[in-house]
């Protein structure tokens, strides 16, 4: 898990890849006490997921530096440094990512999912990415707590990274995103809906096959 206020910090990272893996970036915004708890999972976060997805908080820096720029406040400790957050880096990175992609940000807690692109001049591939708005999913029992799905993602993404290890070109097998994301709505959510109807919710599940910004794709 890194912190992390530009796009661009994010190709350096992911320019140092070579695997194919599943990237996260977390849109979470510390304004409330839900954000709060979310954040005080970070620390748990990057050693959890460390070796089998990249998982980026977005607005986010640990650059000591940061501490004399008046965009950035402290937050809290988190892997032994200081993490500061900036809206104007939030808010500059949500309305680049916006013009890139056909996603619309909600204002709450959301998750985005994509795959990187390892060898690629652009090292991450929006292709099939996935949006979810954890506070909707929260509010109509799709996921029964952040925790629970953060943890069920991860689970998920260590098994089809696993499994594509087995693939003798890595580099050209894709990871379905998709099915990542059933599988973590799956295993966390609250109600006994089947995961095929909780991502019909266009609110809930944001995906990139969709036509426009306002148009959203239901489960093929």
């Amino acid at each position: 898990m890194f912190a992390t206020s530009t796009y661009d910090e994010i190709i350096k990272c992911e320019q140092c890849i070579e695997n194919k893996e599943i990237v996260v970036f977390l849109f979470v915004r510390p304004t409330n006490q839900d954000a709060i708890d979310v954040i005080q999972e970070f620390e748990y976060i990057y050693y959890n997921s460390a070796e089998y997805c990249s998982i980026y908080a977005i607005g986010y820096s640990n650059d000591s530096q940061k501490q004399e720029d008046n965009h950035y406040r402290r937050v809290r400790e988190i892997i032994d440094r200081d993490w500061y957050f900036s809206n104007k880096a939030f808010v500059e990175f949500k309305n680049s990512l916006e013009r890139r992609i056909k996603w619309e940000y909600s204002g709450e807690m959301e998750v985005l999912i994509l795959q990187n692109n390892p060898g690629g001049k652009d090292p991450l591939n929006f292709s099939n990415y996935v949006a979810i708005n954890v506070n909707k999913g929260l509010r109509e029992g799709y996921m029964d707590s952040f925790q629970r799905f953060m943890e069920s993602l991860i689970r998920s993404a260590r098994s089809k990274v696993t499994a594509k290890e087995a693939v003798s070109d890595l580099c050209k097998s894709n990871i379905s995103i998709k099915d990542t994301i059933s599988e973590a709505i799956e295993d966390s959510k609250k109600i006994p809906s089947p995961a095929k109807q909780i991502i019909k919710d266009r609110l809930f599940y944001h995906c990139a096959n969709t036509v426009n910004q306002t148009k959203y794709c239901l489960w093929r």
